[in-house]
């Protein structure tokens, strides 16, 4: 494998690799560079849903079986990758093509959504909408996305870049949220939105957060009713303005077959489109896994000593 920056480093490209050699050393080195990057994307791979997913299990232990829902043939929700022993490997799957898939899609089949976030606006959020949420999430372009794009938002370069001033008043800071999926996906089918909030609740989380490999960066999910606890009346605005500066933003414009990953520690991400029409037919497929949190209620040290965190067990639909 070999590897190139995108945008002086907001994220990290690998080039000639297929997701279809998966193997323990190529993960180690895949999961190192997302650890280190917070993004990583792999151009035009093989759609086939058994092969991605097989893929995604060897960077991290899937958190979202429960949602693999959607024949990606036939659009239809009519099958679990599970049976009485468990969840069915993709590698025990008799038709690859058809193994069930979580999708983020508009299409309706007979009335019923084929997938999550097909309408409305995605604005920035993260998968860690709590301490134990999973931390790695995985989008593949599968169908009619292209001219379509997602932004990611990589805070290991806000805290590298940060005056000595803003971080010394972010560094013991905390803030409470609360998970609030109306706010940052306005716009979602009311039965989506109603599964979603049979999650809602509170956390805390330190402003400044590391991964499981020491890397370091800041958790400030603004659209989960932030609010940081602190008598620094200004830190909220002068955190927001500095953190959400282009430079440290990675546009991706999807191909078919693109795969990105990203650490949900030290990432948010949007969507760019939000047109009806572009939306209409696009279809992203959809994977969290773990990668801090591994059987871990408190998957990162730096706020475990804050008192009374919320935790939310088990995951339904989330960004």
């Amino acid at each position: 494998m070999n590897f190139s920056e995108l945008n002086g480093g907001t994220a990290i490209q690998i080039n000639d690799f297929d997701i279809r050699d998966i193997n323990e050393e190529s993960a180690e080195i895949i999961k190192g560079h997302l650890y280190e990057h917070t993004v990583v994307v792999i151009k035009r791979q093989d759609r086939t849903p058994a092969n991605y997913t097989n893929f995604i299990s060897h960077i991290g232990p899937i958190a979202n079986w429960n949602q693999f829902n959607f024949n990606p043939i036939t659009g239809e929700e009519d099958y679990n990758p599970q049976d009485e022993d468990g969840f069915i490997q993709p590698y025990d799957w008799p038709n690859p093509n058809t193994y069930p898939v979580q999708r983020v899609a508009h299409k309706q089949i007979d009335g019923k959504r084929t997938g999550i976030f097909g309408s409305g606006v995605l604005d920035w959020h993260a998968n860690l909408n709590g301490p134990t949420r999973a931390d790695g999430v995985a989008l593949q372009g599968w169908s009619h996305c292209e001219g379509t794009s997602t932004t990611w938002l990589n805070t290991t370069k806000v805290l590298n870049d940060m005056p000595q001033d803003l971080l010394d008043r972010c560094n013991g800071v905390y803030a409470e949220y609360e998970y609030a999926p109306e706010l940052w996906a306005k716009g979602l089918p009311q039965d989506q939105l109603n599964v979603m909030m049979s999650n809602q609740g509170k956390y805390k989380m330190w402003l400044i957060q590391q991964n499981i490999a020491g890397k370091k960066g800041i958790y400030f999910y603004t659209n989960n009713k932030c609010e940081i606890i602190t008598d620094d009346k200004k830190l909220y605005n002068d955190l927001h303005d500095f953190m959400f500066q282009e430079k440290y933003m990675y546009t991706h414009y999807y191909e078919i077959g693109d795969i990105i990953l990203s650490d949900q520690i030290l990432s948010l991400h949007k969507r760019d489109t939000n047109e009806p029409e572009l939306l209409a037919d696009r279809v992203l497929h959809r994977i969290t896994f773990r990668l801090s949190n591994i059987g871990k209620p408190t998957w990162c040290q730096t706020y475990n000593n804050i008192d009374e965190i919320n935790r939310s067990e088990g995951e339904t639909v989330h960004a």
